[in-house]
């Protein structure tokens, strides 16, 4: 399962509490300089203000000569400098701490201080003392913190002596709002956080919760898993997105069904396409075998032609040759008796090859006959490869369409698709292909049996020709016996006879051209036989081709358990229990 490097739920709880932070964060901050401005223009300088005039008015209303006397004898005018001291602490409220402050031969002294019997008290000066007395101005402190508490001090010279006085008031709750101002803001920026956090967190959680599950179903549905439906009960942007998914696992479960039966059918397809290619490779087979015994016995036919066609020659000569010798017919009887002889004997035997001819073209005809069937067996199975050509092309076209209904999650299929249709036009092509070569090879079986029905009747004017022949023989026979009273007659049949063989010549030469023209033909369709076994090599390759695509589509589908397979599991398992 893919793992996000940043997952959705912290870049919206980052996404919120960043600007949330920032912003408490920057009120903070106003907050704070707001308060200090209000502390320091308000409340600190009202302060400063009281303590200035109790300053002020202290040093004003010092007689300077009850100064200058505790400095010099403070046993006697120490306690007198104190009682004004104390009662001036009465009259005005808030004071802390009122004193007197000099300096003799460079000692610094606490002349007098409220509520304290102890006068002449050394004291170092603190800087803003020393300032106030070596400048004689007033001087106002600082807040500052010692042992004694948290004050704020105001010195001013005393007219008319070497003094100053000195007022400290209590300056703690002046501290206290100042660390207020910034504790509050603080705490306020810690509460914000905290908020701002856990409303982030919980904003996240709740937007990215229904999406990291919409991502499950997702990842299911990369492993193959169709069979869960996507349910989200809401009614937002994200419940619309879920609907969504749930219509495209939907479209994709009947996509991916379909493509898994069009595969099945198209497996099936290609097995029976492959049966009949390998019934037409049997059939070419046998068309092959029987066109070269054919030829075979073509050629055959050929050389004993030739020998007729010698002997013909023979007979032709010798004729002459009695035309030539008639008028010493009486003295050659004997050698004519024995050439007559000789000759009814050829004649037998041309008699005898003239039938073995008219059995081989008897036989040839019987096969052209077989061949012609067999082409058509072949026509039909051709037809058949014609329309599962068309179906497969017609199921690749639908199962283009649905993947492109798909979108992006059904390119591959998409591919597949347009495979199967290239396989279904070269199928188509191949057909298109075999069925011209069995048409060729149907025009030239009919040409053949045509020649083949001339070159019979040519060999039955042979057979009658050589009977004639024969029944002139044997009246040359029974002449040769009366030779010498019938000698015109022997002339007389003489000239028949050279005559009948010149015919008898001729016939046999055009049987032996019509014989060559035969075996030509035979030869031209042995060849287109052997053309024609390529080409159904070729379909059957195709054939095999088409077979591996169907596996390799069902194998591709496998993998996706769809619901119509959960349902027949679920079949299957109650008619168990039943």
């Amino acid at each position: 399962m893919i793992r996000p490097k940043k997952s959705l739920k912290s870049q919206l709880t980052l996404g919120f509490l960043v600007p949330f932070v920032t912003f408490s964060l920057v009120l903070c901050l106003f907050f704070v300089n707001l308060l200090n401005t209000i502390l320091d223009d308000h409340v600190l300088s009202q302060f400063n203000q009281r303590l200035q005039e109790n300053g002020s008015t202290l040093a004003q209303s010092l007689p300077s000569t009850e100064v200058e006397d505790a400095i010099q004898n403070p046993e006697e005018s120490g306690p007198l400098l104190q009682a004004y001291l104390d009662d001036f602490m009465k009259e005005h409220e808030g004071i802390e701490y009122v004193y007197v402050l000099t300096r003799q031969n460079n000692q610094d002294y606490i002349v007098a201080l409220n509520g304290s019997d102890e006068f002449m008290q050394e004291s170092p000066f603190t800087p803003e003392q020393e300032e106030a007395f070596t400048q004689g101005r007033t001087v106002l402190s600082s807040i500052y913190t010692d042992q004694w508490g948290t004050h704020k001090s105001f010195f001013k010279p005393v007219e008319g002596t070497d003094a100053i006085v000195g007022v400290d008031m209590d300056a703690s709750f002046i501290d206290s709002l100042q660390q207020k101002a910034v504790l509050y803001p603080l705490l306020f920026l810690i509460l914000s956080v905290l908020i701002g956090t856990g409303s982030a967190i919980w904003l996240g959680s709740r937007i990215s919760a229904p999406i990291k599950r919409l991502a499950g179903f997702t990842q299911d549905i990369a492993d193959g898993n169709l069979r869960n439906p996507i349910r989200l009960n809401r009614e937002d942007e994200i419940g619309m997105l879920a609907t969504g998914f749930e219509s495209m696992r939907q479209q994709l479960n009947t996509i991916i069904q379909n493509v898994y039966e069009k595969a099945e059918d198209l497996s099936e397809s290609g097995n029976t396409l492959f049966a009949s290619f390998q019934e037409l490779t049997e059939a070419s087979d046998q068309i092959a075998s029987v066109t070269q015994t054919e030829a075979m016995g073509a050629e055959d036919r050929s050389r004993h032609l030739e020998s007729l066609t010698k002997l013909m020659r023979e007979m032709a000569e010798a004729v002459e040759q009695m035309n030539q010798e008639t008028r010493q017919i009486k003295e050659m009887a004997t050698e004519t008796s024995h050439l007559s002889q000789s000759g009814s004997e050829q004649v037998n035997i041309i008699s005898k090859q003239i039938q073995s001819i008219k059995h081989n073209g008897q036989i040839s005809q019987e096969n052209l006959s077989d061949l012609n069937s067999k082409l058509a067996r072949i026509s039909e199975i051709v037809e058949l490869i014609r329309n599962v050509s068309s179906q497969t092309n017609l199921l690749s076209l639908n199962a283009s369409i649905e993947a492109a209904r798909a979108g992006e999650a059904g390119k591959g299929f998409a591919v597949v698709a347009q495979e199967i249709q290239k396989l279904a036009q070269q199928t188509a092509t191949s057909a298109q292909d075999i069925t011209a070569t069995v048409e060729e090879i149907n025009e030239q079986t009919n040409k053949v049996l045509a020649l083949n029905e001339t070159n019979v009747e040519d060999v039955m004017k042979g057979v009658e020709l050589i009977e004639n022949s024969g029944q002139l023989f044997t009246r040359i026979f029974s002449s040769v016996e009366d030779l010498e009273m019938r000698s015109e007659s022997i002339v007389t049949n003489s000239r028949l006879v050279s005559d009948a063989s010149g015919e008898a010549l001729t016939a046999i030469q055009e049987i032996s051209v019509i014989s060559e023209q035969g075996t030509a033909i035979i030869q031209e369709i042995a060849a287109t036989a052997q053309q024609q076994h390529q080409v159904v090599g070729n379909a059957q390759h195709q054939s095999g081709k088409l077979r591996e695509v169907a596996h390799t589509l069902q194998n591709m589908v496998s993998k996706f358990e769809t619901l119509q397979e959960t349902e027949l599991a679920s079949e299957s398992e109650r008619e168990k229990q039943i």
